[in-house]
């Protein structure tokens, strides 16, 4: 090749090389490729306050006092890492309440294997000052359509003398109020219990879950309040009954449950 053509040719990769390296091309100036993001962590921390301790229908605090409760979440790829406490009120201020409970979750989010259905499954651990500490399975599978139909099954694997199983069917429906900043959540639930320790039990006989029957509904209402982008202010309002004559005998009855909590994101 002729000293011309050399020459043509180093002015061609040259200018090759440039063009490439304004579009960004890394290999162009000798560095290697970007590596996409690594997974990020989500989280938040909340704290409210409640006229009741509500769980499954049974009212876990004294009727003279309220209840102090929070925690915090942590979301890294499809795993949630969840805390959460309660405090009763003693009826004599804040000086005198006592942490009733504190519980540990994890929940794993499965890949969609059917569309538009979301799985979870998890377990919780639930340390109690006033009974056993106990612990759960669970699995729950919502059809991500309108009102967002719920089912989910609970399985107490540590304390359960008998079958150990509660299953709950909801329905809930966001309404939005004021974009981005007032939102109002509707739901409504019904539940059965087939002899889980956690949703009835007695002084007694507290393992054996006591009957497998229809147990509780629950009527729900919440308004998330965006004060500042990751931060909202919650008040919520809960009516719970019973479903059957055998959770009216062991104390489930019409409950009404309010109160507000504040919630930061990060």
């Amino acid at each position: 090749m002729s000293k011309s053509g050399l020459l043509a040719a180093a002015l061609v990769l040259m200018l090759g090389s440039a063009v490439m390296a304004a579009d960004g091309d890394p290999h162009a100036k000798g560095e290697a490729p970007a590596l996409p993001p690594g997974p990020k962590v989500n989280g938040d921390v909340y704290i409210g306050v409640m006229n009741k301790y509500l769980f499954r229908g049974n009212q876990l605090n004294a009727n003279s006092s309220f209840v102090t409760q929070g925690g915090m979440d942590l979301t890294y790829n499809s795993f949630t890492f969840s805390y959460w406490f309660n405090n009763q009120n003693r009826a004599n201020g804040y000086a005198k309440a006592k942490t009733t409970e504190n519980d540990a979750i994890i929940n794993y989010a499965l890949p969609e294997l059917v569309k538009d259905v979301t799985i979870n499954v998890g377990a919780q651990y639930f340390s109690l000052d006033a009974a056993e500490d106990t612990a759960e399975f669970y699995l729950r599978a919502t059809y991500n359509t309108l009102l967002n139909p719920t089912l989910g099954i609970y399985w107490d694997f540590l304390e359960a003398r008998n079958d150990g199983l509660f299953y709950t069917a909801s329905v809930a429906q966001p309404v939005p109020l004021i974009q981005d900043k007032l939102t109002l959540n509707l739901g409504a639930l019904v539940s059965y219990n087939q002899h889980n320790p956690s949703a009835a039990y007695t002084d007694l006989d507290s393992r054996s879950g006591i009957y497998s029957d229809w147990h509780n509904y629950e009527l729900s209402a919440t308004i998330d309040y965006k004060v500042l982008n990751n931060v909202t202010i919650t008040p919520s309002y809960i009516f719970s009954d019973h479903l059957s004559s055998n959770a009216k005998n062991v104390g489930i009855g019409a409950k009404n449950c309010y109160g507000i909590k504040a919630m930061l994101s990060f």
